[in-house]
């Protein structure tokens, strides 16, 4: 959101607020901070993390630095793991980890090369918030977060290698290398990524990635199986034009002597266990060597 909406202060003695949310004029965003329910709808999933985090950090105070999936967040780094709506911040203060309703307190060294300020937020360092969403992370989220740094060219492997290597405690280290070694720059979004991973474990060979027909360019290419694969994702094929396009792109895929089908898929697929395998099987493409 290019301007947040404005966050309202709600006080136990504020009638008049408290009637509006009843009415839905305004939507709670977390314990005594509401915001215009029109606002609310409009903005996207980021966004509204976005503002639960600045609703937060308003009612709790900044009194460490943001951290993990908080700073993941202001970086725009991607997050396919289930919506958290707490704030992670880091408190090299303390001993243990501690995790509330509303804040975690992570507890790990932070020196003043790991601090970097984003949006007027003290947050760690992109490097260091990398670092901590492959520990801390699902797999595939991390697998996510690393292809991105790297298609973008914010990070590159030596860094990041070193990086892990340097980390002064094993926990979450070992899956940070496997999704490092997994990564690829050429993913250009997380639902890519994250097929890629399913792909994997679904047992079928690794695809080329970006591969390029003339004036088309595919997600996914088996060019032995003749199988081109497709993520679709949040496209609005409401929009004018949109489905005839992905039609015509389609029609002329299919007139290529090498492609014998494309399939498509999206979120429901990639989440689901087993229905992306079953699609691609059914389309001819084998699992296993």
């Amino acid at each position: 959101m290019d301007e947040p909406p404005q966050l309202l202060l709600l006080r136990s003695d504020d009638r008049q607020s408290q009637h509006r949310i009843r009415r839905g004029e305004l939507v709670r965003v977390t314990h005594g901070v509401a915001v215009d329910a029109t606002a609310w709808e409009r903005a996207s999933l980021r966004g509204r993390q976005r503002l639960v985090l600045e609703a937060v950090v308003t009612t709790v105070g900044e009194w460490r630095v943001l951290s993990h999936r908080s700073a993941g967040l202001l970086w725009g780094l991607p997050d396919v793991d289930r919506p958290d709506p707490r704030v992670h911040v880091t408190d090299p203060f303390i001993g243990t980890t501690h995790s509330g309703r509303r804040v975690v307190r992570h507890a790990a060294p932070l020196d003043s090369a790991a601090v970097s300020t984003v949006d007027g937020h003290r947050v760690t360092s992109l490097l260091r918030t990398v670092v901590d969403l492959a520990r801390s992370t699902s797999y595939e989220n991390g697998v996510a977060v690393l292809d991105h740094v790297l298609h973008e060219g914010l990070l590159d492997v030596d860094t990041l290698r070193r990086a892990f290597a340097d980390w002064p405690t094993p926990r979450g280290i070992t899956r940070a290398r496997r999704a490092l070694r997994f990564a690829d720059p050429l993913a250009e979004s997380p639902g890519e990524s994250v097929s890629r991973v399913r792909l994997d474990e679904d047992g079928f060979a690794p695809p080329v990635l970006q591969q390029s027909f003339g004036r088309f360019r595919v997600d996914f290419w088996w060019p032995r199986y003749g199988v081109v694969g497709e993520f679709d994702g949040m496209t609005k094929y409401d929009e004018p034009g949109v489905v005839r396009d992905e039609k015509a792109r389609q029609s002329a895929l299919l007139l290529r002597h090498d492609v014998r089908t494309v399939v498509r898929w999206g979120w429901v697929e990639v989440r689901t266990p087993g229905r992306l395998q079953a699609l691609l099987r059914g389309a001819g493409l084998p699992t296993g060597p």
